[in-house]
């Protein structure tokens, strides 16, 4: 039987474990999870910014680095789905640069069926994505001298998924897909980036990829009666994601306080360390909502004092 592996959270909102049992039910195929817990998550995560050799932006790539841990007791090479939602839109936030597309093309019909379809399918993803665009602004003073503003989703979604694949998304996701494949000795394959299926998928019409505000449309219809319609119709699915924001809070509060209180920290001529604390403090408290700077800043810190010092854990 075919082996798959997937990693599963006791958390309900970072779990799947229902979508796997619907899946492993239909096709019969031999399943194997990992639930990572809080022991040894700090002495993990050390080994996996080795791995990477640079800092990460998520800990999402924790999820898959437990996966490819765990996949190696059975398997030596694993297959992956990188790359899909690149090529066909999948992620939700294509949505607002596809509609700025058909606006600009005069497809005004078009363009409020994909409004209605937002509202139909994704509002409560947009409300939380405009508190992050908000919370996130504000603290990009954290950091000093003046970043400038990465415009992710500018332009036509034609351009956007470009830059996607070639620049801003897709390289980073295969650089840490192969470090942590190959920090357990897996050779990872990714099969929607074989060169034809990305020259078929780049011909195609963008009302192939995104239509009434169903993403990766083309390949819903592809796999329907091959995946069940409860994983196939989702709207919600997840990527490789963690319980990032409750282990900031809980289990890595204290360490992370020890990194933003440091001396060392506050030296750095890369972020305003007075800042930082102040900010994470905040957010211990619940007076201010979390954003990924945080892990990012404290990721930095941490990349810096393993290699500077040389002792990063192998």
């Amino acid at each position: 039987r075919q082996k798959t592996f997937s990693v599963c959270f006791e958390d309900g909102r970072f779990d799947e474990s229902r979508y796997i049992d619907t899946v492993v039910a239909a096709t019969g195929v031999e399943n194997s999870r990992t639930t990572p817990g809080t022991d040894g998550l700090w002495e993990d995560i050390e080994r996996l910014l080795y791995m990477q050799d640079e800092p990460f932006a998520s800990l999402s790539i924790y999820a898959q680095y437990c996966v490819m841990r765990l996949a190696r007791e059975e398997v030596k090479v694993v297959l992956d789905g990188q790359g899909a939602d690149e090529q066909l839109g999948g992620y939700i936030a294509y949505l607002v640069p596809y509609i700025r597309t058909l606006l600009g093309h005069g497809e005004i019909l078009a363009a409020l069926r994909e409004v209605i379809g937002i509202l139909r399918l994704h509002r409560s993803f947009f409300w939380w994505a405009l508190r992050q665009v908000v919370v996130r602004s504000q603290r990009r003073d954290l950091l000093l001298g003046s970043p400038p503003e990465v415009l992710r989703y500018a332009g036509t979604l034609d351009e956007v998924l470009k830059r996607e694949i070639t620049v801003s998304n897709l390289p980073l996701l295969l650089h840490w897909e192969d470090r942590n494949s190959m920090a357990f000795s897996i050779e990872a394959r990714v099969p929607f980036l074989d060169y034809r299926v990305v020259e078929y998928l780049a011909s195609l019409p963008l009302d192939q990829k995104i239509r009434g505000g169903v993403t990766k449309y083309i390949l819903r219809r592809a796999i329907r009666g091959l995946v069940p319609d409860p994983v196939r119709c989702r709207s919600d699915k997840m990527g490789f994601v963690t319980p990032e924001e409750v282990w900031m809070r809980g289990e890595l509060a204290p360490r992370v306080l020890e990194l933003f209180s440091s001396s060392e920290f506050s030296g750095r001529p890369y972020w305003d360390a007075e800042r930082v604390l102040r900010n994470y403090r905040e957010f211990l408290a619940g007076k201010s909502a979390y954003s990924t700077e945080f892990w990012r800043i404290a990721c930095a810190e941490l990349w810096l004092r393993g290699f500077e010092e040389g002792s990063a854990v192998i």
